[in-house]
């Protein structure tokens, strides 16, 4: 995908975030068992995506005009709504620094999107995250896994 950003995020904890950077947006405390059915849960501007391992993942990023599906194999994919109020984008893992963590820059609004998941099998843990313009809507968790 030639609009994709691509990271290696440190998910201590076994979780990373992606999130509104300028918004400083309150992570979720409490998970319920369809957040870790479907592997991420949501506050306002911020997603918590859970991983298999707390080391270095692969995370490729993509901003898209329209829904498209992501290119090769997933085991596991989960649809979320993300506010963007200020455009700058920050993915980090739950121990960095917000400021040092890398950014995206896009325009401001409401992003509806979807997790692909790889590697619970022991193949290699990789995530990607593709993002469109939607207007905010929550996701319901029973319908959004799959």
């Amino acid at each position: 995908m030639k609009d994709a950003h691509k990271f290696q995020v440190f998910a201590d904890y076994h979780q990373f975030y992606l999130m509104d950077a300028s918004v400083a947006p309150k992570i979720p405390e409490s998970i319920t068992e369809q957040d870790m059915l479907r592997r991420l849960r949501t506050a306002p501007h911020i997603v918590v995506f859970h991983t298999e391992s707390a080391t270095h993942v692969p995370v490729e990023v993509a901003f898209v005009p329209e829904p498209i599906e992501a290119k090769g194999a997933w085991e596991h994919q989960a649809e979320f709504s993300l506010s963007l109020p200020s455009g700058t984008v920050a993915l980090c893992g739950c121990t960095d620094f917000v400021p040092e963590c890398p950014r995206i820059t896009v325009p401001p609004g409401s992003y509806s999107g979807r997790a692909y998941f790889a590697g619970s099998t022991g193949s290699e843990e990789r995530y990607c995250l593709m993002l469109w313009p939607a207007a905010a809507q929550p996701i319901n968790p029973q319908d959004a896994a799959r």
